[in-house]
This record gives C-alpha cells, structure tokens and sequence, in this order.
C-alpha cells in the first residue's frame, strides 16, 4: 500500500516534533525562572536576618546601608524576574497551543492514511471474494 500524502504527513510529524521540542525548550526556562525566583528570595531571607543581627548592638552605618542598599537590588531582581516570569508562563502556553495543533494536524492525516488503508483492504478482500466466486462457478458447470 501506498499512501500518496506520506510526504505531507511526514512533515506534519516533523512539525510536531519540533513544536514539542519547543515547547520544552520554554518550559525549561520557566523552570529556570522558578529556580531563580527561590534562590532569590532564599537570598533576600539570609541578608534580612543578617541585616537584623547587625541592627543590635552597636550600629555601624555602613554595614547598615550596604545591607539595605543589597535588600533594594534583590527586591527589584525578584520583581523584574517575577515579570519575566510572567512573559515566559505566555510564551509557554503559546508553545503548548501550537504544539496542540500540530498534533491534531498529524492525526488528521494518521485518520485519513488508515482509512485509505482500510478502505483498500475492503477492496482487495471484495476482489480476491470475486475471484473465489468465479473460481466456484467454474467448478460447478465443470462438473
């Protein structure tokens, strides 16, 4: 059997495989964003208590400013990587929906190959019960 648009799905199927590559590739990044976002703030925790130590006892006014100066950087990172986070949550439900049609665009045409295969089995099947009829016919106005 020939199906005459395996080319076609041929690349439907490389289509679909690199849609799903893609779309790993951005779920990746999004995993790597999350892992970010609680390094940072597992950071930002470290430096508050640390901040709070110093804050007792005798104060020195630099340890304090850097370390509020430092508090001010995690806390823009963390909300610039929370906004990038949100980008990269888009752009991964972006991957998953054209990885959902590239999908069905190859079982469309998956439906339409085994139906063309069925359908010429049926066929063959008719013909070869054709030629067993014939051949019975035969056989009895020989005898």
């Amino acid at each position: 059997m020939s199906f005459r648009f395996q080319p076609i799905l041929n690349l439907r199927k490389h289509h679909e495989d690199q849609c799903r590559m893609r779309f790993k590739e951005e779920q990746t990044k999004l995993w790597r964003i999350d892992e970010e976002l609680a390094r940072l703030k597992e950071i930002k925790k470290q430096r508050e208590a640390e901040t709070e130590q110093l804050s007792i006892g005798v104060l020195i006014l630099e340890h304090l400013l850097s370390g509020s100066r430092y508090l001010a950087y995690l806390r823009r990172k963390q909300e610039e990587t929370t906004a990038q986070r949100v980008r990269q949550v888009e752009e991964v439900e972006r991957a998953r929906t054209i990885l959902v049609q590239a999908r069905q665009e190859t079982k469309v045409m998956e439906r339409l190959k085994e139906k063309m295969a069925q359908a010429e089995t049926e066929e063959r099947l008719r013909q070869e019960q054709k030629i067993l009829d014939e051949i019975a016919i035969t056989q009895i106005y020989r005898n």
